[in-house]
C-alpha cells in the first residue's frame, strides 16, 4: 500500500472531482520519482512516441546519472521512422559514459554501426558493442549474434562468425538465412566441407539453400556432386540461366562431357536467343571429340548471333584448329569490318596472319593498333613480338616477348615463342630455360612433345659446341 501525506479533506474533493486518491499519488510519485517516466514512457511508444519521448527526457532531467534512461532514450531514437542517428548515438554514448556494459546501450550502438553499408571504421565499432551486450545478457540474443557474426565476416575474422553464427542456427535450425550467413563464414575460413554440412542438413527441406551448397561442392572438387545440388536449385528456378550455365561448367570440369553437352543443347532450345549456351555446346562437343559436331553447332551459332564476338570467335578458333586457316581469316575480316576499333579483333586476325608467316607488315600494322587501345595487354605483346620474329626482326621480338613472358610467366606459348627467340639469336642456354618453363606453365598453345624435343636438340647443340 502507498502511504502519501494528502489530507481527508483534499483526498474527498479528489473523489468529488472524479479523482481518486491513487491517481494523485501518481501524480505526485511522477512528480518526485523518474521511474514513473520511463516506465510511462514504455507504455506509451507504441501509440505516441512523441509522448514517450518527452516523458523519457523527464525522466533523464531528473535522474541525470541513470544509463537506464539515457539508454532507453538512445533505443527510442533508434526506432524512430525515420531513425535519427544522431541523438542516437548522442544518448547512448551519454548512457556508456555513466556504465560502459549497459547491454541496451551497446544494443544500440551496435545494431546503429551495423546497418545499411558501414565502414570499415564502423564495424569495428559495432562489434565492439555487440560483444559487450552479448556479454551482458542472459540467455541467447540471436538477433544481436546474427549482426556480431555478420560483422565478424565483414572483419575478415571468420572464426570467430562461425563461432557466433554455430549458436544462432542452434537456436534457429529450420531458417535458412543465418545458415547461409554460417556457411559463408567456414567457406571464408576455408573449411568447404564444414560449410557444405551446414547446408546439407537442411536442403531437402529448404530447397532455397541448393544453389549455395552447389558452389561449396565445387569449391571443395566434388563437381558432380555440386553438378546434382544445381539441379535441385532448378528445380525451384526452372528458368533460371545462371543456375544452367553453372551445372554445365561443373560437368565439363568433372569431365562428362557428355552430360555438359547434353544440358547445354537442352539449355539452347529453352532459350534461343542466348549465345552462351550454343557456346558450351560446342565447347563441350569438341572436349569430347566430336570436332565436326562442334564445327555445326559454331556454324550456325554464328549465322544467328552474327554481331556476338565471342561466338565469332568460337568459329575462328575451331576452324584454325581444323586447319582451315582461310575461312578463320575471312570470318576475322568480316568482324573487324563490323568492329574496325576492337582491339580483340584486330589481334586475333595479326597474330593469325604473324603465325602463318603472311602479310606481316599487315600484322604488325593490326597488333600495334591493338596495342594502341590496350596498353601493355601481354597477349598483344605477344603477337607483336611473334610478327617480329617472322620477320626476322630478333631484337624487337626479343624486347616485346620478353615484356609479354615478365608480364604473364605461366603462359606456356608465350614462353616457347620466347625460347624460339633466344634459340635463333644463338642463346640457347636462354631458350631451354624459356622451353623448361613453357612445359612448366598452364600448358596453353603448345605441343608438350615438340617441346621437348627443342629442349632435347638444343642440349644436343651445346655439348657439341663444347
Amino acid at each position: 500500500m502507498l502511504h502519501t501525506n494528502i489530507p481527508p479533506r483534499v483526498a474527498l474533493i479528489l473523489v468529488l472531482l472524479g479523482l481518486s486518491p491513487a491517481v494523485a499519488v501518481a501524480q505526485q510519485v511522477a512528480s518526485t520519482n523518474p521511474y514513473y517516466d520511463f516506465l510511462r514512457a514504455r507504455r506509451l511508444e507504441e501509440d505516441d512516441s512523441q509522448k514517450a519521448l518527452e516523458a523519457l527526457l523527464r525522466a533523464a532531467a531528473a535522474d541525470p546519472t541513470s544509463a537506464e534512461i539515457k539508454a532507453e532514450i538512445a533505443g527510442l531514437y533508434s526506432r524512430r521512422d525515420p531513425p535519427n542517428r544522431f541523438e542516437t548515438e548522442k544518448y547512448a554514448k551519454e548512457a556508456l559514459a555513466i556504465d560502459e556494459n549497459n547491454v541496451e546501450a551497446n544494443r544500440t550502438l551496435g545494431y546503429l554501426y551495423a546497418g545499411g553499408s558501414p565502414s570499415a571504421e564502423d564495424v569495428k565499432n559495432a562489434i565492439l558493442h555487440l560483444e559487450r551486450a552479448v556479454a551482458g545478457t542472459v540467455g541467447t540474443d540471436v538477433g544481436m549474434l546474427y549482426y556480431l557474426g555478420q560483422m565478424y565476416l565483414r572483419n575478415r575474422e571468420p572464426q570467430k562468425a562461425v563461432q557466433a553464427l554455430t549458436r544462432v542456427v542452434a537456436q534457429t535450425p529450420g531458417n535458412p538465412q543465418p545458415r547461409q550467413v554460417l556457411a559463408t563464414a567456414y567457406a571464408a575460413a576455408g573449411d568447404f566441407k564444414g560449410a557444405i554440412a551446414t547446408l546439407e542438413e537442411v536442403v531437402e527441406y529448404v530447397p532455397s539453400v541448393a544453389a549455395s551448397l552447389a558452389r561449396y561442392l565445387e569449391l571443395d572438387g566434388q563437381l558432380r556432386e555440386a553438378a546434382e545440388a544445381y539441379t535441385l536449385a532448378l528445380a525451384q528456378a526452372p528458368n533460371d540461366r545462371q543456375l544452367k550455365v553453372l551445372r554445365i561448367n561443373a560437368l565439363h570440369n568433372a569431365k562428362d562431357f557428355a552430360a555438359s553437352g547434353r544440358f547445354a543443347a537442352e539449355a539452347r532450345k529453352q532459350h534461343p536467343e542466348d549465345p552462351n549456351f550454343p557456346r558450351l555446346q560446342v565447347r563441350a562437343l569438341f572436349a569430347a571429340g566430336d570436332k565436326a559436331g562442334a564445327l555445326a553447332v559454331a556454324e550456325s551459332a554464328a549465322k544467328t548471333f552474327p554481331k556476338d564476338l565471342q561466338t565469332q570467335f568460337a568459329l575462328v578458333d575451331l576452324y584454325s584448329d581444323a586447319g582451315r586457316s582461310g575461312d578463320a581469316e575471312k570470318v576475322l575480316r568480316q568482324m573487324l569490318a563490323s568492329n574496325p576499333s576492337d582491339a580483340r579483333v584486330l589481334n586475333h586476325l595479326g597474330y593469325l596472319l604473324a603465325s602463318r608467316g603472311e602479310q606481316l607488315d599487315e600484322a604488325v600494322t593490326l597488333v600495334r593498333r591493338a596495342l594502341e587501345k590496350d596498353p601493355d595487354r601481354p597477349e598483344y605483346l605477344d603477337s607483336l613480338g611473334w610478327a617480329h620474329f617472322k620477320r626476322g626482326e630478333l631484337n624487337d621480338a626479343l624486347k616485346y616477348l620478353s615484356a609479354a613472358a615478365q608480364k604473364l610467366p605461366d603462359h606456356s606459348e608465350i614462353q616457347d615463342h620466347l625460347g624460339d627467340v633466344h634459340a635463333r639469336r644463338g642463346s640457347l642456354q636462354e631458350a631451354i630455360a624459356a622451353w623448361t618453363k613453357a612445359l612448366g606453365g598452364n600448358g596453353l598453345g603448345i605441343e608438350k612433345s615438340g617441346v621437348e624435343k627443342k629442349i632435347s636438340d638444343a642440349k644436343v647443340k651445346m655439348q657439341n659446341a663444347k
